[in-house]
C-alpha cells in the first residue's frame, strides 16, 4: 500500500525514498489499509449472515435482545425470526411467531364472564384482567430474552402480556396433587372400611 501512496507522488518535489516521507507514507498506508478492512466488515454485515461484530447493530432495529451467553449463530437466527415478522396481533400471529424462534407456544387470554356462556371451572374475569394475556412456553425455552422482547413490542397496545414457562408441567403436577389427595381422603379410608 505504501509503494502505491509512492507512486502518486509528483517525480520531481518529493524524494520518495526519503526516510521522514517513506514513515509518513508508511503511516498513511496502514490507515488506509484499516479504512478498508472496516469497509469490508461493513460491506459484509449487510446481511445478518454475515454481520459478524455489527450483530448488535441487526440486534437494536429489529428490537431483538439477546439471550445472556447466546452465540453468534442463535443471535443470527433470532434476529432472522424478528425480520420474518410481518406484523399481526392474533393468536396464531403470536404462536407462529414463538414458531420462527423455535419455541412452541400457545396464548391463554382473559373472557369475560357472561351469563350463558361462561362455564364451569373457567376463571371470572373482570376490570383490567380482561385486557392481559399469557403467552405459553415450554420449559425448555425458560428465559428467551429476544422472543420475550418482540413479543412485548407486538402486543396489541391496550393490554399487557406475560410469558409463562412450563404450564404444561404445572398442570401435570396439579393433576398428580389432585390424585393423591383424592386417594388420600377417600380410596384409602373407603378401603379401610
Amino acid at each position: 500500500m505504501s509503494e502505491q501512496l509512492q507512486s502518486l507522488l509528483p517525480p520531481l518535489a518529493y524524494d520518495p525514498k526519503g526516510p521522514v516521507l517513506l514513515v509518513q507514507l508508511q503511516a498513511e498506508a496502514n490507515a488506509l489499509q484499516e479504512a478498508i478492512e472496516k469497509l469490508e466488515g461493513v460491506e459484509a454485515a449487510m446481511f445478518p449472515e454475515s454481520a459478524g461484530d455489527y450483530i448488535g447493530d441487526w440486534e437494536r432495529v429489529y428490537g431483538v435482545a439477546p439471550d445472556v451467553g447466546a452465540g453468534l449463530e442463535e443471535r443470527i437466527q433470532d434476529v432472522i425470526a424478528a425480520m420474518g415478522d410481518l406484523g399481526g396481533q392474533s393468536i396464531p400471529y403470536f404462536i407462529a411467531m414463538a414458531k420462527r424462534f423455535g419455541v412452541t407456544a400457545t396464548v391463554d387470554v382473559n373472557r369475560p364472564a357472561l351469563a350463558g356462556v361462561a362455564v364451569a371451572n373457567a376463571p371470572a374475569t373482570d376490570g383490567d384482567a380482561l385486557y392481559e394475556w399469557r403467552l405459553n412456553a415450554p420449559l425448555s425455552a425458560y428465559r428467551k430474552r429476544s422472543l420475550e422482547a418482540l413479543v412485548n413490542i407486538r402486543r396489541p397496545a391496550n393490554t399487557e402480556v406475560s410469558v409463562g414457562y412450563g404450564k404444561e408441567f404445572a398442570q401435570r403436577l396439579s393433576e398428580s396433587a389432585d390424585r393423591l389427595f383424592n386417594t388420600a381422603h377417600y380410596v384409602i379410608p373407603e378401603a379401610i372400611k
